[in-house]
């Protein structure tokens, strides 16, 4: 795929991390004329749709598409004007006839996607069978969209079949659609083939992604068993974990080898993320816990942002940093690591002030909100850092049949 589709990949997570550093700057200094939950609303769409998205369809077309790409190139701007569209609708409406339109054409645009790859990409090797199931997941998580409409009408947007319908979407978008699609890559990347022990990782991840959707299920439906569903999913989950561990742990450490030391941190960090991710899912499995978690809202935040940030972001980057000759170093390195100091900063400061209001030690950190400002202005300029570097690089000629790459 081309620097510029790359590019303005990268350019939509600008905008939308300078919304995210909006609105922390709305908690130091409220402002009138702003809508708190419009603005969020664009945040989220512009950060899933139009950063992650987009970069892994960059990836699917330049990694797995052997044929013609022109139709993947059209349907990319299509997408792109749909972004746009949520971008200049959401702010001003929220959820209008305006910013709906266009958040259903990039619903419509995900379709020809996914049946445009699908009868490419063949279930021939591990990476192959997990892009697969990455847009099967993506299909499946827009049945939430699709029922938004109907319990709207029925039940109105404070009834628990509305909330269960966008957590149904997010819970399939983040564990299924794009959890899935990185994995699929790194799989690629390290030329790992199949065997039993790639079945179970592959079997595990897909049984626990369906069943720990009990868990936010369970914020929104009053049934005991929902709890030993996601208990089960957890545990799943977990020797899912144990097995891909042993899978990539000695194919990563060679590839590693041959790396950059930045290279390194940026798989080094998306990987501790995804353990720690993992790891913590097991307190859901605690009810107190599990309550607590959805009823303090810095605790949701900073697990969707360890999540986007810390484990699809990183690695993003760092296949970034394969596809592209890099001739601003400097401008990529030090935009790399502010990105992650600005990840740590905010997850740090998120979680302790979600335990000190859960643990009941006080009334929170002095100047959270202002430190959380700061933090957030490290992502924003790391950001701008990497997009610059980006904008003065090349595409690299990449074989991944291979263990090859000409630059």
């Amino acid at each position: 795929m081309e620097k510029k589709f790359m590019s303005l990949s990268l350019s939509n997570f600008l905008i939308a991390a300078t919304l995210g550093l909006f609105l922390r700057f709305l908690y130091i200094y409220p402002t009138s004329g702003f809508n708190f939950k419009f603005l969020t609303h664009a945040h989220s769409h512009i950060a899933m749709l139009g950063w992650v998205y987009l970069s892994i369809q960059c990836f699917v077309v330049g990694w797995y598409i052997k044929g013609s790409i022109k139709k993947y190139k059209r349907l990319f701007w299509v997408t792109q004007l749909a972004v746009l569209g949520m971008l200049f609708s959401f702010p001003f409406q929220g959820y209008a006839a305006i910013s709906i339109s266009f958040s259903t054409l990039h619903i419509f645009c995900s379709y020809f996607l996914a049946y445009y790859c699908l009868k490419e990409i063949k279930p021939t090797n591990p990476a192959n069978k997990f892009m697969r199931w990455a847009f099967l997941f993506m299909i499946l998580s827009t049945i939430g969209v699709w029922c938004l409409g109907p319990t709207v009408t029925q039940f109105g947007k404070s009834s628990p079949l509305y909330q269960l319908a966008i957590q149904y979407f997010l819970h399939f978008q983040f564990n299924g659609w794009f959890l899935f699609a990185v994995l699929s890559m790194l799989l690629k990347i390290l030329q790992i083939p199949n065997s039993t022990l790639v079945n179970k990782v592959y079997k595990l991840a897909i049984v626990s992604t369906i069943l720990t959707f009990a868990f936010p299920a369970s914020w929104y439906l009053d049934v005991s068993v929902l709890f030993w569903i996601n208990t089960l999913g957890v545990l799943l989950q977990l020797v899912m974990l144990y097995y891909l561990v042993q899978l990539l742990c000695k194919p990563l450490d060679s590839y590693l080898k041959t790396q950059s030391v930045l290279v390194k941190n940026l798989y080094r960090f998306a990987v501790f993320c995804f353990m720690v991710k993992v790891v913590t899912q097991i307190f859901s499995c605690v009810p107190f816990i599990a309550e607590q978690a959805h009823l303090y809202r810095n605790l949701v935040i900073g697990f969707i942002h360890l999540f986007m940030l810390g484990i699809i972001s990183s690695l993003l980057f760092a296949y970034f940093h394969r596809s592209l000759k890099i001739s601003s170093l400097f401008c990529f390195k030090w935009g790399a690591y502010l990105f992650l100091a600005g990840i740590v900063a905010t997850e740090l400061l998120l979680f302790i002030q979600g335990l000190i209001y859960i643990l009941r030690l006080g009334s929170g950190l002095p100047q959270y909100y202002m430190w959380l400002f700061i933090g957030s202005v490290l992502l924003v300029l790391g950001i701008l850092m990497l997009l610059i570097s980006v904008l003065q690089s090349s595409v690299a000629k990449i074989n991944l049949n291979t263990n090859s790459e000409t630059t």
